[in-house]
């Protein structure tokens, strides 16, 4: 590859970064827009509005779960252990956190029998059984399960090429697919946005960044300027969709391209921040953020718990009187920043001394090998990578 630097580093900081930003976004939406839609005073009204884009932090989670496992398992093919490597590391990384967030919520009471049922065969994204009581951000955790069964196959049977078309035609048809489904047969918003098969588009931007960036075109001059020329396309479809009903969650248009503007501006981000040298990201001015998405994980499986947990004791700001809506926005804020720092507080607890022996563990029971240096973030192997539930 001929550049003045490449693309690719042993250490790569911005993914942290990139994660952190992720999972700020979750939180704050869920703390704010998510709990309250509105509130009396413009000002608070438009702030509330816009934190609902934090939705869209899952987004992110995706399209970096896309660019690194592709990579992961491109960098894996040629080397012994190609599957069996690959899920022990997963099991490893995911299962311990995963399973006493399940067994802290059955305590809770906050799950139900098929609740738990759908959690522990990740199927938290379906309507298998309806009218469980499910947790919340266990869907997104299914979504990402699904694609690790499917996508490592899928990723060994083909070329780099065919792979690239592949990953091109999802990013082209996922779209339409959720279109015609939102369309001919009315099937719910949150449906068609949370089945793995309508979604796939998401994990295909970082599959074909994970690929251009192995290729002989990943230059960060051509980074650079894909980046740039992603995000002006999402930003125009974000701005011409406004008046189509794109941001409204109820028609066609936004489950056809509701998602899209924010995948091509998560993509850009990425190709933008990875064409920077990873120095630029380990000051103590992105120290936040690569902390937050060191224990992005943990922090996304607790901190709708400790949400619940302050509306149970505390109680939750705003209230209803007579049909009429009374929102309590600094009580929100207040609420936010007690049950985020709380959860934080958890989250960095259970990576220090819970999740940390199982990552150390990766290392003697499933070596990753020569391919490590291409995939890694700034925390190395223990430290994790870019996706929701680290490498």
């Amino acid at each position: 590859m001929k550049d003045e630097r490449a693309l690719l580093a042993r250490w790569m900081p911005q993914l942290d970064v990139l994660r952190g930003l992720a999972i700020a976004m979750v939180v704050v939406y869920h703390g704010i827009f998510y709990s309250q839609t509105h509130q009396p005073g413009r000002v608070a009204n438009e702030i509330t509005r816009a934190t609902q884009v934090g939705a869209m932090g899952v987004n992110l989670f995706f399209v970096l779960s896309g660019f690194l496992i592709t990579g992961i398992l491109l960098d894996a093919k040629e080397r012994p252990g190609y599957f069996s490597n690959f899920y022990m590391r997963r099991a490893l990384r995911i299962l311990p956190a995963y399973l006493l967030t399940v067994a802290a919520l059955v305590l809770l009471h906050m799950v139900s029998r098929g609740g738990v049922a759908l959690a522990v065969t990740f199927l938290a994204n379906t309507n298998l059984f309806a009218g469980a009581q499910k947790y919340l951000p266990f869907w997104s955790l299914s979504v990402e399960e699904q694609f690790y069964l499917a996508w490592p196959l899928v990723v060994l049977l083909s070329s780099r090429r065919s792979l690239g078309w592949l990953a091109g035609a999802l990013c082209v048809l996922e779209p339409l697919l959720r279109g015609a489904i939102r369309y001919g047969f009315g099937v719910h918003p949150v449906l068609v946005h949370g089945a793995t098969f309508l979604i796939g588009d998401n994990f295909a931007w970082g599959a074909l960044a994970a690929l251009l960036v192995r290729s002989r075109y990943g230059t960060v001059r051509n980074a650079r300027v894909l980046a740039a020329a992603l995000a002006v396309m999402g930003v125009v479809i974000l701005v011409g969709g406004r008046h189509q009903g794109l941001l409204q969650g109820s028609n066609v248009a936004e489950a056809a391209l509701g998602a899209e503007p924010f995948e091509l501006i998560f993509t850009a981000m990425l190709l933008g921040l990875l064409s920077l040298h990873g120095s630029v990201f380990a000051g103590p001015v992105f120290a936040p953020m690569r902390w937050l998405g060191d224990i992005s994980y943990g922090l996304y499986l607790v901190h709708m718990i400790v949400f619940a947990e302050y509306d149970r004791w505390v109680g939750r700001p705003g209230t209803y009187h007579g049909g009429t809506y009374f929102g309590d926005f600094r009580g929100l804020l207040v609420r936010l920043a007690v049950c985020g720092a709380v959860a934080c507080a958890i989250a960095w607890a259970s990576r220090r001394w819970y999740e940390e022996p199982f990552l150390r563990m990766k290392r003697k029971v499933a070596p990753r090998g020569g391919e490590e240096g291409a995939a890694t973030s700034g925390g190395g192997e223990a430290g994790g990578g870019g996706d929701l539930v680290a490498v």
